[in-house]
């Protein structure tokens, strides 16, 4: 085995050199004859390269003025999509909120349109009873009023007497006078004082309430009983009442 040093397998001592100052020295100049031998550059793939660049940069540029254009127009769209979309959505909500509110409106107004009318005949119908409440009060008292007249004043049966008798004063007929027992005799006492107690015929009746009387003439019957002149009056102020006590 040989101990000299190898580099691949070439020994190391086949390829050095020794050093010298000429190596910095400027590389002489290629023959004329290699630079002459170089290849010509072939233009027309030179052409075509040239053109390729640059319609792929024009593709590129076109690619990406597209996405930036749509980009823009798309937020552009949406933008303005969402403001025609508020706007229609406010215009559509206030018109539907105006009719529901005019609806609503009319609906209130018919409402208490109803009310009033009802409050009207409410209003009528209280008049109404308090109008014939006053009146059954004033007949009642009416009717107090008269009855305490008659007890404290029994001779006003005498005015109705005389009433009675200027209907019919003939004296050639025997006329009956039907009278309550308690007014028998101030009757018949005032019938002698007038003059005509032989014309007239005095019945005692106890149906009959005192202060009234029913009269039998040739004329025919007069019903001056208290109950009857009563509901006389009472009709006269557009009312139904019964004296109180008889029916």
């Amino acid at each position: 085995m040989s101990d000299k040093p190898t580099v691949g397998h070439r020994r190391i001592a086949d390829t050095w050199k020794r050093w010298e100052m000429g190596a910095f020295e400027k590389p002489a100049p290629a023959p004329a004859a290699a630079v002459a031998a170089a290849p010509m550059p072939d233009l027309n793939h030179l052409r075509k390269e040239v053109e390729r660049l640059r319609d792929a940069a024009q593709a590129r540029g076109h690619a990406e003025g597209y996405a930036a254009g749509h980009a823009q127009g798309l937020a552009e769209g949406t933008d303005a999509g969402h403001a025609t979309g508020h706007q229609q959505g406010y215009d559509a909500g206030y018109a539907a909120g105006h009719q529901a509110g005019y609806e609503h409106a009319a609906q209130e107004a018919a409402h208490l349109q109803t009310l009033a009318h009802a409050c009207t005949d409410a209003i009528e119908s209280v008049h109404a009873e308090m109008g014939q409440a006053l009146i059954a009060l004033s007949i009642k008292i009416a009717e107090q009023v008269l009855r305490s007249t008659l007890q404290t004043y029994p001779d006003k049966i005498l005015d109705l007497i005389h009433d009675v008798m200027q209907v019919d004063n003939g004296k050639e007929a025997l006329l009956k006078l039907r009278l309550n027992p308690e007014d028998l005799d101030l009757v018949e006492h005032y019938l002698h004082t007038e003059g005509v107690s032989g014309s007239w015929r005095l019945l005692p009746d106890p149906t009959i309430e005192r202060g009234g009387c029913i009269a039998e003439t040739t004329l025919g019957s007069i019903d001056a009983t208290l109950q009857t002149r009563w509901q006389r009056v009472v009709a006269s102020l557009g009312h139904q009442a019964a004296l109180e006590g008889k029916a």
